[in-house]
């Protein structure tokens, strides 16, 4: 992605500094070769060694102020790591998608975005798919803001037709409300009405329980389908469970080689306590290694069957079941940890979402 940006109007400086990375590459791997070479000929390298470290020196250097600090291309590959990384192909796919569609329309090559060339992006590719669609321009919106660029989506018209869009989505926040703390509380009490069995009362009280406290997606969870597991789903091999903590190794947000941790302590709240909750039903769950949220006949729980029991025990509750869904607690999540003020940055960690806040504007 960085590359691609490199080739834009006045992204200089991301290409002086990618073409810097790659020359101190090169000078590291002929460093490693002149090294073996002095063994066999003492200081008749030192020359090149030297004129070698002052191009590598430029690595990530910026000559000219810039809005992400000395090192920019640093700071751009390290914020390219911080986030899920299916986010960014995302991300990726939508510059890509983007650049095709300025290209198709004669469109000069220009950053900051024009405005025109975003609303005729939005209007071509909403014809297709509204939420791919809204991806593509988050993709735009955070790229632009990342290289110091004004945000696009500040635009009046961009901003009422990105309305347009998620209200066509589906995905508008009156449409899909928060779950917070106060609507958790009782969701697992009406469980004990809901659930048939005792060992289901359990298995749902820390799949909700851990779904609020955790921000964890649908798909780390639960299976979309009863015969086909992705390859995010939490396994029991993937929980570390102590006395005070419980610690999730997730699979689907990799940094180099370390998976993307997520810690969990135990509440003063003992009703809402995600440790609790895990504990007790580890406890008379099988030890045998699978999903790690399985019935009693080691079936793994799908999608359709965590929202069926969302559902009825909302209704039970007589709140509206349409107006909640499967990233209702991730929402709740999110919008509880604003009201209670915790800061942008701990918010969007907890999250895995670098480009937007829900409550914040």
């Amino acid at each position: 992605m960085l590359a691609l940006l490199a080739r834009e109007p006045d992204m200089e400086w991301l290409e002086l500094g990618l073409a810097g990375q790659a020359a101190t590459l090169s000078y590291r791997s002929r460093g490693a070769a002149r090294r073996t070479e002095a063994v066999a000929h003492p200081g008749g390298s030192r020359q090149y060694g030297e004129r070698d470290a002052a191009v590598a020196g430029r690595e990530y250097s910026c000559p000219q102020k810039h809005s992400l600090g000395p090192w920019p291309l640093k700071t751009l590959s390290l914020l390219e790591c911080s986030g899920d990384n299916r986010l960014w192909q995302a991300y990726l796919e939508g510059l890509k998608k983007f650049l095709v569609f300025r290209k198709s329309m004669g469109m000069p090559a220009a950053w900051p975005i024009p405005e025109e060339q975003v609303r005729g992006f939005l209007a071509v590719e909403s014809l297709y798919s509204s939420s791919k669609t809204l991806m593509y321009v988050a993709a735009l919106s955070y790229l632009s803001k990342l290289t110091g660029n004004p945000d696009p989506l500040e635009d009046p018209i961009t901003r009422w037709m990105v309305i347009g869009l998620k209200r066509r989505a589906g995905i508008l926040r009156d449409k899909y409300l928060p779950i917070t703390i106060e609507v958790l509380r009782s969701l697992l009490g009406a469980l004990e009405s809901v659930c048939v069995t005792h060992y289901e009362c359990l298995l749902f009280r820390a799949l909700f329980t851990v779904a609020f406290f955790g921000a964890l997606r649908i798909g780390e969870m639960v299976a979309k389908h009863r015969d086909v597991l992705q390859p995010e789903l939490l396994y029991l091999s993937d929980l570390q469970l102590m006395e005070r903590r419980v610690v999730f190794y997730l699979h689907n947000s990799t940094v180099g080689q370390e998976r993307h941790v997520i810690s969990l302590g135990l509440s003063g709240e003992p009703w809402v306590c995600p440790v609790l909750a895990l504990r007790s039903y580890v406890t008379v769950r099988s030890q045998l290694e699978g999903p790690l949220f399985m019935h009693s006949d080691h079936t793994t729980v799908t999608k359709r069957e965590f929202l069926t029991v969302l559902q009825w025990a909302l209704q039970l509750l007589g709140l509206c079941p349409e107006q909640y869904g499967v990233h209702s607690f991730w929402l709740g999540t999110a919008v509880t940890a604003v009201r209670c003020g915790y800061p942008e940055e701990d918010i969007t960690r907890l999250a895995r979402w670098p480009c937007m806040i829900p409550g914040r504007s």
